[in-house]
This record gives structure tokens, C-alpha cells and sequence, in this order.
């Protein structure tokens, strides 16, 4: 008839209750946490004058009769009731935001208040115990069965009522079914909800949504209205929310649906095919299939299954079709060389070559607004010691100081650069007038420019 939790020997975890002359402790203000601070400390240490036999009371559970009379009399003494609610309310004003355990500190006193209260209840006719008149009722395989005198008694109804009216019971869901039939059956009625739980449970993270994008039900809402309402198909409501929609015709209100991407969408008539709206939209063979995946090879369950996901099929991928272009891939650096030409080619036209630089040389840098020398080797893959030995006119403590703009210098010299042959500019020679320089100076240069350049062996 009753569910009976048989009284488990008082344990606290890792803190054991310290007997007392007159009552007893529940906690040794030396195993407790400084940090709860002093004034809790000395709360939850402060000595309840109860009987030894409240202890047993230090976890939830049913409370059915005492062995006998006489205890119960021991246990229920306004004293008792006094210290405990005393107990309770200072250790709820001094340590409040503070946590014991996991849970509220005054979770332990309140399972003692609780359970003091339960057993102690009394008849107020026969003023016997109420526990005990209960023990003495008709023995039933379930509580519907109950005779209608003991199921509506004073005792029963109180009883019941009172674990409903504390967090430190153990009213549960079968309690309010039970006191919910109570009050059906007996002309009587009083709050039937099951009290918030001692510990905060974390919130449930809401289940991944790739869009972003949430709904909430409304009454009447249905995985087609839903979809009509944000572009989707039906069928995509239901399979990304199954935990949430169990049956598309029959949703919660308040409740938070992902929506899909969304795609162009069409109301499937009860004579549609899909070969006849791929007809009717200009679409390509298959192609309703291809957005609509759930569909049978043949579409043959096109009418079948929006009947319950509703129907509203996608008619353009989800998401919409990528029109984009792919980015031209990144320029790559030439690798690293020895920083050496094979062939001599003639500096750049309008601009003037550095004084001392070189004229074997296959490579040629014109310097910018900006360049660092460092900038100009790792450019030209260039080793800085050679950059400087082909460039003399780069001297000083700062070589980026050195640097002209619009001066050419070299960053490839031939492997026979510093060869017998004459191979370095003047100060004042621009490329451009070695270029256009006289018969005399070309045919030089022309003679310079076919000395074969090899790599030393």
C-alpha cells in the first residue's frame, strides 16, 4: 500500500554525529571547511536537544511507525521540535550561499525536521499516532483499491499532504499520483507539485543546431506549419528535431525546434509525382529525389510519408547552390638558390646601377620606397654576405640605410663576377647609358656579355 524505506544507520559523509549529554551534534565544527566562514561553522556545530534516535532520520525516506509507543513519545517532545526548527533557521540565515556537500548546508537538519514531523503527526480525534493508525490499514496490492474510509482518513490525507509540503521529504511522482487520487476520491483538494530539488542540477546544453537558427511550438503547430513558416521542408523539421517532435501532428507548445537550411519549397497535391513537379518547375530527372533524400528510388512513398511529416518538399538544395568562384591559389616564393645567374643580362633601362655593383650580373633589383635589405635577400634569395660584397656601395652600420630608390643593384652576379674581365659600373654611368652608350662602349660591353659564365669546378 505504502512504500516503506527501511531506517539506514546514521552516516554523514566523512563527518559522524557527536553525542552529546543532552542531544547531539551533527557536525564537529573541526572537520568543517573555514572556508563557510565562522558564523556557519558555528550553525551547523550548534547541538540539537533531540533524542539519539532522531539521527536515523539524517536520510530521506519514507517514515513509517516506531518500534514502539513509548520511543515515539521519547522522540516527539516540543523540546526536540523547538531545537530542531532553531537548528534549521540559523543554519539557513548564516550559511546562505554557501554550499555543504554538494547541496544546501542545512540539507541534513531539514531531513531531520522532515522526518520528526512525518512521524510525530497525530490524530486529531483518537490523538493516537498517525503512523500507527496507517500500519493497522487493510492490506492492498495497489492504492486505488483502498477502502474508501482509510483511503479519505484524516490520518492518510495528513500524512501525505505534509511530505508534499517540504523539499526534505521524499514526495516523489508517486506521491502526487497518490495525493492527487486523494483528493479526487475524497472531496478535498491542496497543492499536489513536487518540490524543487536541495541540489541545482545543470542546466542541459540544447542539442547542437547547425543553422543556429531556433522556433518555438505554438499550440497547434505541426511539422508542415512549422516548415511553411521557415522555408524548410517537412521532413527536415522531423529528422533534425526527432528527440523533440516524436510525432509531427501532435507538438508541445514552447518548445525550441532547429530549423534546417532552407531551400525553395512546394506544396505536394495529392496527385503530384515527382516526375510531375519536376514537369511542372522545369526541373531536371531525379531532381526532387536529390533534394529530398528520404525518397524511395522510385518516389514511390512521395504521398505516403507526407501524409505524417506534412507536405512541404524541397525543391533547390538546402542551403541554397554555390555560385561562388575558387580563389586563384597563392603565390608560392621560388626556392632558396645559391643566390648565383649563369648569364649576364644588362641592368634595367632607366634606372641608375649603384656605384661599384657589379655589371656580371643576371639578376637586378631596382630599389623601392620601403625596401630593407633584409626585405630585398629574402625577395631575391639572395645571402646577405653576397647582396653586399657584388653591391659595395651598401656599406656602413645600417645596410637598408645605403639603399637609393630607384638605384639598381644586383642580386644574381654570375659565378665569374669578380673575374680578371672589368665587370663594375661608376658612379656616375646609368644603365641607360650603357645601353646607348657609343659603338666602342657597346662592342665592350657586347664582349663582356660573351664570356662564357660557369660555376667554378
Amino acid at each position: 500500500m505504502i512504500r516503506l524505506v527501511s531506517l539506514a544507520v546514521f552516516i554523514l559523509f566523512g563527518t559522524h554525529p557527536v553525542h552529546c549529554q543532552n542531544g547531539f551534534a551533527l557536525y564537529n565544527a573541526t572537520n568543517l571547511d573555514v572556508t563557510l566562514g565562522t558564523g556557519c561553522v558555528e550553525a551547523l556545530s550548534t547541538r540539537i536537544g533531540c533524542d539519539p534516535y532522531v539521527q536515523s532520520f539524517a536520510e530521506r525516506g519514507y517514515r513509517g511507525p516506531l518500534p514502539n509507543t513509548a520511543l515515539t513519545d521519547a522522540v516527539c517532545t516540543s523540546d526536540c521540535s523547538g531545537s530542531l526548527k532553531a537548528w534549521f533557521n540559523d543554519v539557513t540565515t548564516r550559511c546562505q550561499g554557501m554550499t555543504l556537500d554538494d547541496s544546501v548546508p542545512n540539507r541534513v537538519g531539514g531531513y531531520l525536521w522532515a522526518g520528526f514531523n512525518e512521524t510525530c503527526v497525530k490524530d486529531p480525534k483518537t490523538k493516537k499516532y498517525c503512523n500507527d493508525i496507517i500500519a493497522n490499514f487493510t492490506a492492498v496490492s495497489e492504492y486505488k483499491k483502498m477502502p474508501q474510509d482509510e483511503l479519505c482518513h484524516t490520518c492518510h490525507v495528513r500524512r501525505i499532504a505534509l511530505m508534499q509540503s517540504s523539499q526534505y521529504s521524499t514526495y516523489d511522482g508517486y506521491y502526487k499520483e497518490l495525493l492527487e487520487y486523494i483528493y479526487s476520491k475524497c472531496n478535498a483538494k491542496g497543492p499536489t507539485d513536487i518540490p524543487p530539488p536541495l541540489t541545482k542540477s545543470q542546466p542541459e546544453e540544447a542539442p547542437y543546431c547547425v543553422t543556429g537558427k531556433r522556433y518555438i511550438t505554438k499550440k497547434g503547430d505541426t511539422c508542415e506549419s512549422i516548415a511553411n513558416a521557415t522555408s524548410v521542408s517537412s521532413a527536415a523539421i522531423y529528422m533534425g528535431n526527432q528527440q523533440l517532435i516524436p510525432n509531427c501532428l501532435d507538438i508541445d507548445a514552447g518548445v525550441s525546434v532547429c530549423v534546417p537550411l532552407t531551400c525553395q519549397t512546394y506544396y505536394v497535391r495529392p496527385s503530384d509525382t515527382c516526375v510531375s513537379i519536376e514537369m511542372a518547375l522545369g526541373l531536371e530527372f531525379d531532381q526532387i529525389r536529390t533534394h529530398n533524400q528520404w525518397l524511395y528510388f522510385d518516389c514511390s512513398n512521395l504521398q505516403d510519408v507526407t501524409g505524417f511529416w506534412g507536405r512541404i518538399i524541397c525543391v533547390s538544395p538546402q542551403g541554397g547552390t554555390y555560385t561562388g568562384t575558387v580563389p586563384a591559389p597563392a603565390p608560392t616564393e621560388a626556392p632558396l638558390g645559391d643566390g648565383y645567374t649563369r648569364n649576364i643580362i644588362a641592368p634595367p633601362e632607366k634606372a641608375k646601377v649603384a656605384s661599384g655593383t657589379t655589371l656580371n650580373c643576371g639578376k637586378w633589383h631596382v630599389v623601392a620606397d620601403g625596401d630593407t635589405c633584409s626585405k630585398i635577400c629574402i625577395q631575391e634569395g639572395i645571402e646577405a654576405s653576397l647582396f653586399r660584397l657584388v653591391n659595395p656601395s651598401l656599406v656602413g652600420s645600417s645596410c637598408t640605410a645605403s639603399l637609393q630608390p630607384s638605384t639598381a643593384l644586383c642580386v644574381g652576379p654570375t659565378y665569374s663576377w669578380n673575374s680578371t674581365i672589368s665587370g663594375t659600373s661608376s658612379h656616375s654611368v646609368a644603365s641607360s647609358s650603357v645601353v646607348s652608350s657609343s659603338k666602342k662602349t657597346s662592342s665592350s660591353k657586347a664582349a663582356v656579355a660573351m664570356v662564357a659564365s660557369s660555376p667554378p669546378k
